[in-house]
């Protein structure tokens, strides 16, 4: 839901945002997207940067979403039922975004750029979606990255089955933390007699390096 805010600026706050070349659009429309280009250039506020990217590609995430549990319907595990040429090709793709680093001979994995957003990621749309399981929100994370990572020209094939690899090869991993850390969550509630244990502030950080 909008809101409307009424601001007041003095003369000279006023007169700095008229001559603001630095974004877009005419007095209360550059003031917002004055906001957002502070949110999205600050440190500190990356997770919110995300959240409203998230909240504006509603559709096109949750459409990408509903392909990735599609392909999940004809198999456990569709990396199984891919050939050798579509591995390498998707391979050399992530490697080219810059999401995989090849590690070995034939040995590869996130870069530490893909997997600390990823990780943040994780942590906020499981906190923000509480009806959402633990491997969709792994899902969404990943397909936002890969949107982010891809520039806006990936393909709906490309994003599908790039989620699938990733979260196949490396990421799921961390979802499968998550859902035991809060399945614990849940056991210490029943048994409030049982010991304290300080939660880390993201679920699998005691549990995944």
């Amino acid at each position: 839901m909008s809101k409307i805010l009424n601001v007041t600026l003095s003369d000279i706050e006023y007169g700095i945002l008229k001559t603001m070349t630095l974004v877009d659009g005419d007095e209360g429309e550059k003031l917002r997207n004055l906001l957002r280009y502070y949110i999205s250039n600050l440190p500190d506020l990356k997770s919110a940067k995300y959240a409203l990217e998230r909240v504006e590609n509603k559709e096109e995430i949750e459409s990408y979403l509903r392909e990735v549990w599609a392909a999940y319907e004809l198999t456990d595990n569709p990396t199984e039922v891919w050939n050798e040429e579509k591995l390498n090709k998707l391979t050399a793709d992530l490697i080219e975004l810059n999401v995989l680093l090849k590690t070995g001979e034939k040995q590869y994995a996130p870069s530490n750029k893909f997997r600390n957003l990823y990780k943040m990621l994780l942590h906020d749309i499981a906190t923000e979606s509480k009806d959402m399981d633990e491997y969709s929100a792994s899902s969404v994370a990943t397909i936002q990255l890969l949107m982010e990572f891809g520039a806006g020209v990936l393909s709906k094939d490309m994003i599908r089955d790039g989620t699938i690899f990733l979260n196949e090869g490396w990421l799921f991993v961390y979802a499968t933390a998550m859902k035991k850390a809060r399945e614990f969550m849940k056991t210490k509630k029943i048994f409030p007699e049982a010991p304290t244990i300080t939660a880390p502030t993201r679920l699998w950080d005691n549990i995944i390096p």
